[in-house]
This record gives structure tokens, C-alpha cells and sequence, in this order.
């Protein structure tokens, strides 16, 4: 579901500050329905090899260094790439960032690095504050973030103009980033499904009960609100095991309806028995949890499509153009009902 898409500037360069729990899926949420090209600051470590380094330039992912990624003097190193992402929105494009700097597939919001608030000062500084720049906090709340077919929720907030922090930022640079970085993390976390303290105890406690009254994100945080919890413990997420638990709290699925599941996914899980295989053979190298989800659905994108147009090859030589009509139509649907309705199939009571 996607709310706010009207609160983003179309004729103004944008920074969109997004919070970041899936790697790339977040990005490829945010930009789909955007109407401009948007360049992604990618952490750096991604981009060995010649190959890749190619294939992220046409994708427009832009590397951002970090000290976790063992280099040294990152503001340095940053220099050229803010300096790219600069002449960027002067020409009015779209720059996404992703200002906690880590990737964790749990529902917490981490601290804010600066990068974002300086890059988008910076830009404004550099024209006067005559940019007319804008950052647009972008929540996306997954309902599970392991599970394909489960709900996602994207909220682009009003958009945040630079040009009001001209008269703080000639007094202070480090208090007007101080403070559109304070904004940036307010319009996001009122937005968010924030889970803070025992992350294992919250989940196995509370989660299941609320998902199972809740409709969207929005009630989902209105739950999280009323609960009698220790909200101000930092997050400790221990003996927390995603391949255990990610189908641990869906909702609860009768056997009937199980049966009924299984029913439906078993034409697609057939039909794509070898790309079901190759990534499960894929994900098992998978040793970052944050990467799972993105990599099954760039799995099933790239094998399912090859497998598809090989069955429609092989349909081509062998049968009338009537089978091939029906593969071109039901492959794609029972791959998607398969899709869809598999967690329901593995839901724990």
C-alpha cells in the first residue's frame, strides 16, 4: 500500500530519506512509483568487480563509504560522490538515501548518520538556498520481512523544504543539520512500526496478537502505542532467529485452509520446480539476513523469467499456438498464486 505519493514535488529536485530494513527492495519500493529517474546512494563495498561496477552505473547507484566497510577518511572519499549527487539535483533530479546507514530486517528505527542533512544543505548552500530542494522521509513498513505475498506499506511524508533553514544554517551549519537531521527522524518514526527493548520477547509476547486485529501499519503503531511496555530500553535483538521465525507469526490458518493453500500453490510450485530449487540453492549462501528477501525476488525474476521463456520456446516447436496463448496466460498467474499464498501453507498456530 502506498500512501502520500501526492506530498512529492514533481518539477523540484528531492531527496527522499528512507528508512532501510530490506536492502535494495527498499529502494526499488520507493522509486516504482516515481515519475523521475532516481540515483541510489549504495553502500561501497557492493561495487567490486569491473562487471558489477558497470551494471550499478546503468542502475544509478552511486556508492557512499563507510567506516564498517573498512575504509579511512570517509568524509574525503565522499567528497566526489556528494559532489555528483550535487550537479544531480541542480539539473532536478531525484537523490535516495538511506540516512541510518545500516540494513537491518527488524522494526526499529536506528539512528541517523549526518550524510543526508549535510548533502541536502550543502546542495542549497552551494545555489544561494535558491535550489529549491526538498527531503521527503519515506517510511516503508513490512509486515514480515522474510515472506514474499505479505503486506508492505510505503508513506512518503510531507516534504521537508530546505530553503526554511537558510537563516539557521548562516548562523550554525552544525544546528541546522542538527535539526533537519531531528526533523528528518521525527517525520519517520511517527510513521514507523518502532519496536525498542527485547526484541525476541516483544515478538513472541505481543506481535502475533496485534497483526491479527490490525488491518495496516497505522493501526499497527496505534497498537504499539497503547501497549504497556519498556519502550525506552535500547533494542537487544539476541537469540533472535529470522530462518526459525519467519513464518512464526503470520496469521493462523486452519487446516482446511492450509490444504486449501497448498491446493492452489501446487500447480506453480510444479511448473517452476527448477527455479524453486536453484533459490533455495541460492539463499542458502544467504549469511545476512537483511539481503534474503531481495534475493529470492530477484531470483524468481531472473530464473522464473528464463524458465517462462523457455516453456514458451519449447510450446512454439512442439504445439498450436492456442497452448501457447494459455502458458503465456497461466504460468505467470499460477506463479503468482504459488507466491502469494505459500506462507499461508507453513502459517504456525
Amino acid at each position: 500500500m502506498v500512501r502520500g505519493i501526492e506530498n512529492v514535488p514533481t518539477s523540484k529536485p528531492v531527496i527522499f530519506a528512507v528508512n532501510h530494513q530490506n536492502t535494495f527492495m527498499d529502494g526499488i519500493l520507493v522509486a516504482l512509483k516515481l515519475k523521475k529517474p532516481v540515483f541510489f546512494l549504495t553502500r561501497s563495498d557492493v561495487f567490486k568487480g569491473s562487471l558489477f561496477l558497470k551494471i550499478s552505473k546503468r542502475l544509478n547507484l552511486i556508492p557512499i563509504f563507510r567506516k564498517q566497510d573498512g575504509f579511512d577518511d570517509i568524509a574525503q572519499k565522499n567528497k566526489g560522490t556528494f559532489s555528483f549527487c550535487i550537479e544531480e539535483l541542480e539539473k532536478g533530479s531525484n537523490v535516495l538515501i538511506f540516512p541510518e546507514g545500516v540494513s537491518e530486517p527488524v522494526h526499529h528505527l536506528f539512528e541517523l548518520k549526518k550524510g543526508v542533512a549535510r548533502l541536502a544543505l550543502e546542495a542549497e548552500s552551494k545555489n544561494n538556498f535558491q535550489l529549491d530542494l526538498h527531503v521527503v522521509p519515506v517510511a516503508i513498513n513490512y509486515e514480515n520481512h522474510f515472506v514474499g505475498g505479505s503486506k508492505v506499506f510505503i508513506n512518503y511524508t510531507s516534504p521537508i523544504p530546505i530553503s526554511s533553514y537558510q537563516q539557521l544554517c548562516k548562523e550554525s551549519e552544525s544546528k541546522a543539520r542538527n535539526k533537519l537531521l531531528l526533523e528528518i527522524k521525527n517525520r519517520l518514526k511517527s510513521n514507523m512500526i518502532h519496536i525498542e527493548g527485547d526484541y525476541t520477547v516483544f515478538r513472541a509476547s505481543h506481535w502475533k496478537k496485534i497483526i491479527q486485529k490490525a488491518d495496516s501499519d497505522h493501526e499497527i503503531i496505534k497498537a504499539l502505542e497503547a501497549l504497556n511496555y519498556e519502550k525506552k530500553i535500547p533494542l537487544k535483538t539476541e537469540g533472535f532467529n529470522w530462518k526459525k521465525e519467519k513464518y512464526r507469526y503470520n496469521q493462523s490458518s486452519s487446516y482446511i485452509n492450509k490444504l486449501l493453500a497448498f491446493v492452489i500453490c501446487l500447480p506453480g510450485f510444479v511448473a517452476f520446480l527448477p527455479t524453486v530449487f536453484l533459490t533455495r540453492g541460492i539463499v542458502w549462501f544467504v549469511k545476512d539476513e537483511s539481503f534474503y528477501l531481495s534475493v529470492v525476488a530477484v531470483s524468481w525474476l531472473f530464473f522464473g523469467l528464463i524458465q517462462f521463456l523457455f516453456c514458451l520456446l519449447y510450446a512454439w516447436n512442439y504445439f498450436d499456438a492456442n497452448i501457447v496463448l494459455l502458458l503465456v496466460v497461466c504460468l505467470p498467474f499460477f506463479a503468482f498464486l504459488s507466491l502469494r499464498n505459500f506462507q499461508r501453507v507453513v502459517a504456525r498456530d
